[in-house]
């Protein structure tokens, strides 16, 4: 690989980190800006892929990659993006996409209505990252799209406030909704992940900086933080059970502290591989959760954490080195990360929690 000189290590770490070995050091994924590089952002290229390619092609080129880094472009065309494969119109601005809701005026909804009535928005999509893949020439890696909480998809077609009803007053849609999509999203993400394998040697999740060597992908519900545990339990467990049966390596997108409350079950699904924990702004910071963190690793799941550089250290004195996995931002200098580096070394343990 052209922007990564340790590519056939990394993937050995990576599979160390998947079996939960005790290796000599936590995975670490540290990336820095070469000095005199002005970074493009966030910014979204949709379909765009010879722009993509080439300004990605800058970015790798002036970024020190460093442990578990990925050089890694991500085709985002929206979360819970299975929503635009049933109806709703994508508006896309050069940060972000949103969707508008095809159901969201009905007052009695009907759930037989969501199918795959539009191919033509993901044919568009999966062509765009096969070329994308052909551009990149196995000089990095190439993600398949956030098409990532089947509920959160629900609330795309429905709208939020109305699906929020709806788990009131009309339960059954809801589970009916959810059913009717979940086979959509398995058709079109295993399309998706055949056209990167060959690329990525498997499967890559590009902002976590996690490699597999066969079908991963996240899984979530950001709406779960507005929701009960008893509902969590109805709605949202049927779908991570079925979704972690259907991949190799599912990854849970934890986000906030609101959702605590639901940890206890989705420690109970049995195929779930890993949780990432996300600092939301406004919300205590990663090492103020070491308790629930423990908890999670003593459940036999991974960790994949966004720590600052201060919280590296009480967090590694405090977890096991197994299964865990940091995305480190803050170094200012190849050899600052580096140093980073050993010292993670230095305070990795295979700690009996």
């Amino acid at each position: 690989m052209l922007y990564n000189d340790h590519w056939d290590d990394l993937k050995q770490r990576m599979m160390g980190y998947w079996e939960r070995e005790a290796m000599d050091r936590a995975c670490a994924a540290i990336m820095v800006k070469k000095p005199g590089y002005e970074d493009f952002g966030e910014h979204n290229f949709y379909f765009d892929v010879e722009t993509a390619d080439r300004m990605h092609r800058e970015r790798f080129a002036n970024h020190h990659y460093i442990g578990e880094a990925l050089p890694c472009l991500f085709p985002y065309f929206g979360t819970a993006g299975i929503a635009e494969y049933t109806g709703c119109k994508p508006n896309r601005v050069p940060r972000t996409t949103w969707f508008d809701h095809w159901m969201a005026d009905e007052d009695e909804p009907d759930a037989s209505r969501i199918t795959y009535k539009c191919p033509e928005a993901f044919e568009a999509q999966k062509d765009a990252i096969k070329k994308l893949v052909e551009l990149s020439k196995g000089d990095y890696l190439v993600s398949v799209s956030d098409n990532a909480g089947i509920l959160d998809a629900l609330a795309e077609i429905r709208g939020t406030d109305n699906l929020m009803m709806d788990m009131l007053a009309d339960p059954e849609f809801v589970e009916e909704g959810i059913r009717n999509l979940l086979p959509i999203y398995k058709k079109t993400q295993e399309q998706l992940f055949d056209v990167v394998k060959d690329n990525n040697d498997g499967s890559v999740l590009s902002w976590m900086h996690l490699w597999a060597p066969k079908r991963m992908a996240q899984l979530q519900c950001d709406l779960s933080v507005m929701i009960s545990p008893e509902m969590f339990n109805r709605f949202v467990m049927p779908e991570l059970e079925e979704l972690c049966d259907f991949l190799d390596y599912p990854v849970y997108h934890f986000d906030g502290q609101e959702q605590i409350r639901h940890l206890d079950s989705l420690l109970s699904v049995k195929n779930l591989k890993a949780i990432q924990w996300t600092p939301v702004v406004g919300q205590p910071r990663t090492s103020n959760f070491i308790p629930q963190l423990q908890k999670i690793q003593k459940a036999g799941k991974n960790l994949v954490l966004f720590p600052h550089m201060d919280e590296v250290v009480p967090l590694l004195d405090n977890l096991s080195c197994r299964g865990l996995q940091m995305i480190i931002w803050g170094p200012q200098s190849e050899e600052e990360a580096r140093d980073l580096l050993k010292l993670i070394e230095k305070h990795s343990k295979d700690r009996q929690l």
